[in-house]
């Protein structure tokens, strides 16, 4: 069969299991057979993921074409949710990673525990702990996916998903790199970063801020004094942009970001 004709008989097949009211996740899975046939990469799947506490963490997976590749978790900032994400996810598995962006507990979709109690979205010491443990069963389920290479993970966060981010990899060698757009020095009054920062080491990392947000660019500037490998550190700031995510409509940081995470986490061109 031609390669015009395995992909007409896919698509019809695709075709045919959505009249026949085929379940959500056997019709994705036809979809990424098309996907693949045609050299696209896999459709993007809804996932949920079960955090130490009950709370149902609905997530995005956006798999990479090539095997062992690396993943990174994305964490969106206050008052957001995963989607905030999506076009930059896409590109970042167009450039060969694994992609999982989450709601955090209390935003978007995650706003249910297993037993169908709600979950509301707070500050308190016990919530940012019970927020790293998201963090943790999140990556935890990225590293397990087939497409993934475990000794390969990072993870980008923006605002208070920065924190997290760097706090959580602070106690976790196994991250390899961290992104952060828009860090705070102590977001809520008990998520301090300066002590984690010192604690995460020579690992890479990425930072970056505007100056139309003073708060975030003087923290940058605090943080990026306590690296304790400056020349590992990639320090980014630009007049205009904002806060968080926003600062990827921005090339002087959207690019650079991109290429940090290709280079230090070993995206290679496809031969």
């Amino acid at each position: 069969m031609s390669i015009v004709s395995r992909v007409v008989f896919l698509t019809l097949l695709f075709a045919f299991a959505i009249s026949c009211g085929g379940g959500a996740q056997n019709t994705n899975s036809i979809a990424n057979v098309v996907q693949k046939a045609v050299g696209a990469s896999p459709l993007p799947q809804e996932v949920k993921i079960s955090s130490a506490d009950g709370v149902v963490l609905v997530a995005t997976l956006f798999e990479s074409e090539r095997a062992n590749s690396p993943g990174l978790l994305l964490l969106h900032q206050w008052q957001n949710d995963r989607h905030s994400w999506d076009d930059f996810a896409k590109d970042l598995q167009s450039d060969g990673f694994n992609v999982l962006t989450i709601d955090g507990r209390g935003f978007g979709d995650s706003t249910k525990r297993s037993d169908g109690t709600a979950v509301a979205a707070n500050r308190s010491d016990a919530d940012v702990k019970a927020m790293l443990g998201d963090v943790d069963a999140a990556l935890s389920f990225l590293s397990k996916q087939s497409r993934v290479d475990p000794n390969r993970l990072g993870i980008i966060g923006a605002s208070y998903g920065s924190s997290l981010a760097l706090i959580y990899a602070a106690d976790h060698p196994n991250v390899a790199t961290v992104a952060l757009l828009s860090p705070g020095s102590n977001y809520f009054g008990n998520m301090q970063t300066e002590p984690a920062i010192i604690k995460y080491g020579a690992r890479p990392l990425f930072m970056a801020s505007a100056e139309d947000d003073p708060d975030s660019n003087k923290s940058v500037v605090q943080l990026a004094a306590l690296t304790s490998e400056p020349n590992r550190a990639v320090v980014v700031s630009v007049p205009k942009g904002g806060h968080g995510t926003a600062l990827l409509k921005v090339d002087e940081v959207r690019k650079p970001l991109e290429t940090f995470c290709k280079e230090r986490l070993g995206i290679e061109p496809q031969k």
